[in-house]
């Protein structure tokens, strides 16, 4: 959406006001050019401050709305697919019977994108790897993954007790997309071994990924936890195990919601009554 749009003003008007910051900056905030407009340093800056500040408001905002208490708002949570599919059900159907006005909404993103959204404060609350933690956040330990490599029962590998990276790089491959752990694990893998992966696939779609392993076109590595009885695929940990540990996140100069702050703590005290990994 353009500024214009966006500010429902016109651009003449938007020049002016941003020509009239400079001047009392006395600074340049952008470049000027006839292909079109970028950011100088000092308005990367100034952007970051403005960012705070809206955040502020928006935070001062909620503040007044928690006052009136939990009959109405909304819960939402970053979570990848897989811990959304096999970890948080429970989680949420017991949350929603204690607390059944306030609305859930689950977004389904890879953890660093999770992360990212929180940094920029366009997220209140997500599932973040421990390894992207970074002094911004505030966390709270959730549960530990293993890695597993995925393949239906007749492939070759299945004979194994565990699998080398040379021997699963040796086979197609089916992987979550860019911005996924699964993906990054298999970036490192490949890295370490010098051997380019050979992708066949890659897609979010769980049902598709498992679909594709079963029917044995390719193999994949997935979290140990979102593999059941009747899913029929074998899975065989990796010679070289992979673990990851994830916790639920928030930037700890920003103002949770009411609904968000009670979810917050349900999920910590849920954690510690019921741990997992």
């Amino acid at each position: 959406m353009s500024a214009t749009r966006q500010l429902n003003l016109a651009q003449p008007a938007i020049s002016t006001s941003i020509k009239k910051l400079e001047s009392e900056l006395n600074i340049a905030l952008l470049h000027r050019r006839d292909r079109g407009v970028s950011a100088t340093q000092a308005g990367e800056q100034f952007l970051q401050h403005a960012r705070q500040i809206l955040q502020q408001v928006k935070d001062a905002k909620l503040a007044m709305h928690a006052i009136e208490g939990l009959d109405h708002g909304e819960v939402q949570i970053g979570v990848p697919t897989m811990l959304g599919s096999y970890y948080f059900p429970s989680i949420l159907m017991a949350f929603k019977h204690i607390y059944p006005a306030l609305d859930l909404n689950i977004i389904d993103l890879g953890t660093q994108n999770i992360c990212q959204r929180l940094l920029e404060a366009k997220m209140e609350l997500g599932v973040v790897a421990d390894k992207d933690l970074v002094p911004e956040l505030d966390s709270e330990k959730l549960i530990q993954l293993e890695v597993v490599v995925c393949m239906a029962p007749d492939h070759p590998l299945a004979e194994k007790e565990t699998i080398q990276y040379k021997d699963f790089l040796a086979h197609e491959l089916i992987l979550f997309q860019k911005g996924y752990y699964l993906h990054s694990v298999i970036e490192k893998i490949s890295k370490q071994e010098q051997c380019r992966p050979n992708i066949a696939f890659t897609s979010n779609l769980l049902p598709l990924i498992k679909s594709v392993i079963r029917k044995g076109y390719a193999i994949s590595p997935m979290w140990k936890v979102a593999i059941q009885e009747d899913d029929e695929i074998v899975t065989r940990p990796f010679a070289e195990p992979f673990y990851l540990n994830l916790s639920l996140a928030w930037r700890h100069d920003s103002y949770l919601s009411r609904a968000n702050q009670v979810f917050r703590d349900f999920v910590i005290e849920h954690v510690k009554e019921h741990p997992k990994g």
